[in-house]
């Protein structure tokens, strides 16, 4: 079974997932004061289409809301699932 974690990354910029402890995926982001900003969703290859992005994407949005930011989706992929699902995003969502 897999040992699925997630961590903001040292400098802040990247919401990485670690499978067995190796860095699988990330979105790239930025923090400024209460906006968190999402530049785009990458996962390795082997990894993609398995739902990791939801799992990050779901992280993501916990971290957010723990935190009190809203988030900008700059990225393709979340900006896809905000306008999919507003009713679910509608309070971190900075449109």
């Amino acid at each position: 079974m897999e040992n699925i974690k997630f961590e903001i990354s040292p400098y802040q910029d990247e919401l990485q997932l670690l499978i067995d402890d190796k860095k699988a995926g990330y979105m790239s982001i930025k923090i400024d004061g209460r906006l968190l900003i999402v530049y785009y969703t990458k996962l390795n290859e082997e990894h993609e289409g398995h739902g990791y992005a939801k799992l990050l994407l779901d992280n993501l949005v916990h971290y957010a809301e723990e935190k009190d930011l809203l988030v900008d989706p700059e990225c393709d992929f979340v900006r896809k699932q905000f306008e999919n699902h507003p009713a679910r995003y509608k309070d971190i969502w900075h449109a």
